[in-house]
């Protein structure tokens, strides 16, 4: 698997989300349940699932938390100072 594009994936995942929403972690992670798993001939599938799958887990053991917390918790520390 490759890390790189796996790091991205989750950062472009989290991004969706939290536009979306509007920086609601409950909402976040409805939406995130509700989006489909990449397809069979999806490209770099592996890693797409693998950070979706991710970023499921994070904001959905997150509910009631701050976007701080669960973009750190994602290592998105960047983002993260960006959102506080």
């Amino acid at each position: 698997m490759n890390q790189q594009l796996y790091i991205e994936f989750i950062n472009e995942y989290t991004l969706e989300a939290l536009e979306i929403c509007g920086d609601s972690i409950t909402q976040a992670a409805d939406y995130l349940e509700r989006k489909p798993k990449p397809g069979l001939f999806s490209k770099n599938r592996q890693e797409k699932r693998a950070a979706l799958e991710r970023v499921k887990k994070v904001f959905s053991s997150s509910r009631g938390r701050s976007a701080y917390i669960v973009l750190k918790s994602l290592g998105l520390d960047n983002l993260a100072k960006e959102k506080l």
